[in-house]
């Protein structure tokens, strides 16, 4: 069985598992995505996506608009997309309670504030925390928020629904790299038309 087959077959599988008729079609692809990213069909019942996040997300990478991700782990789960990576870009900590990635991220943001880029947070709420401060200063087109975690993964999540930001999130502790590198791979091969789910 080749790779190709393996991965059509999941999708196949994923499909008897899981109702996805409250999504649209292209909803359903990033849902079926993650699923298959995580093995786990539960987190269906807690996925936040909505078609205009989808939209503007495919409108970004086929105007190839910057990318910026918390961490190296998600970036490498998106490669091809070549992303920014803002845990790399961390300056002097202001303070024990500000992380590398809440740093990275704002020194990313303040340096594109004549830019909408797309935002995925696979690992730390910090990093979610910093998008949300700098809203104001760099409106991102589309954030895909999907910090893990005990400490503050939801209550992040929760402030980004509230927030207005464009966004695909879930609503648990659940989260993670693959993830968020899961709804960027999908939208990736949405923008080019590709679908892995039959309709």
């Amino acid at each position: 069985m080749t790779v190709s087959s393996i991965e059509l077959e999941s999708f196949t599988r994923i499909q008897r598992e899981v109702d996805f008729s409250h999504l649209s079609r292209q909803g359903a692809e990033i849902a079926a995505r993650i699923i298959h990213a995580t093995g786990d069909t539960e987190i269906i019942h807690e996925l936040v996506i909505n078609d205009e996040a989808i939209e503007r997300a495919i409108w970004g990478l086929n105007h190839h608009v910057p990318i910026v991700v918390d961490v190296a782990m998600l970036a490498a789960g998106v490669a091809k997309l070549n992303p920014s990576i803002a845990i790399q870009a961390a300056q002097q900590l202001r303070s024990t309670n500000e992380t590398r990635s809440h740093s990275g991220m704002a020194a990313l943001l303040a340096a594109m504030t004549e830019q909408t880029p797309i935002v995925a947070v696979g690992s730390a709420p910090t990093a979610l925390r910093a998008v949300l401060e700098h809203a104001s200063e760099t409106v991102p087109l589309v954030v895909i928020g999907m910090p893990v975690g005990f400490v503050d993964a939801v209550e992040s999540k929760q402030d980004l629904i509230r927030s207005g930001i464009t966004h695909l999130t879930n609503t648990s502790r659940r989260g993670g790299s693959p993830m968020a590198a899961a709804t960027l791979n999908a939208l990736a091969l949405l923008s080019q038309g590709e679908y892995r789910l039959d309709h």
